[in-house]
């Protein structure tokens, strides 16, 4: 084999390994953006919903809360959506859940944003959120990273942070390890 030959394979397989390694690199880098929250206080917040309600912080306090981040044009988060529907109805009266959406962060249509809610039917408030409300929580520049889903116990600290698709099965035992 030439020396032209050698560099040429050694290139090739060099491209091919960071082709296959770069998605897995970046997946552990934001998921430990996100898990960079848990075990501490829920950041600030003061957003309002879809129906012009504004939540804040304060609000969540002595209750345990679900924060689903999701967006339009995610497939997981499409994939989720029935399993949130359920989770929905069979929630503890303890418990706020509060959808988070990050289109205005991506700059996505309006149209496309109420076509996405209107598809979703949740019944639970969605927050249509800003960068600032991101950045608290994961950084903006993964706010196309979703679903997402934290779990704040009634004391205000995040406990968890769940990324991708969940079941309901698996949002509640998160919920039940948290008080």
């Amino acid at each position: 084999m030439s020396r032209r030959t050698k560099l040429g394979l050694i290139v090739s397989l060099s491209l091919l390994a960071a082709w296959w390694l770069s998605p897995w690199v970046i997946r552990r880098y934001v998921d430990g953006v996100i898990q960079d929250r848990v075990d501490k206080p829920l950041p600030a917040f003061i957003a309002q919903d879809q129906q012009g309600r504004t939540w804040t912080t304060a609000e969540l306090q002595g209750k345990r809360a679900l924060l689903h981040f999701f967006r339009s044009r995610c497939h997981s988060c499409d994939v989720e959506a029935p399993a949130l529907r359920e989770l929905e109805a069979a929630l503890p009266a303890d418990v706020v859940l509060l959808h988070v959406m990050t289109d205005r962060v991506l700059e996505f249509p309006p149209e496309l944003t109420a076509a996405t809610i209107a598809g979703k039917r949740f019944a639970r408030p969605i927050l249509l959120v800003d960068a600032a409300f991101v950045d608290a929580f994961h950084q903006v520049r993964w706010s196309q990273v979703t679903p997402i889903t934290y779990v704040v116990d009634a004391g205000g600290v995040v406990r968890r942070g769940l990324r991708g698709a969940q079941t309901r099965a698996a949002i509640e035992q998160a919920l039940a390890e948290v008080k």
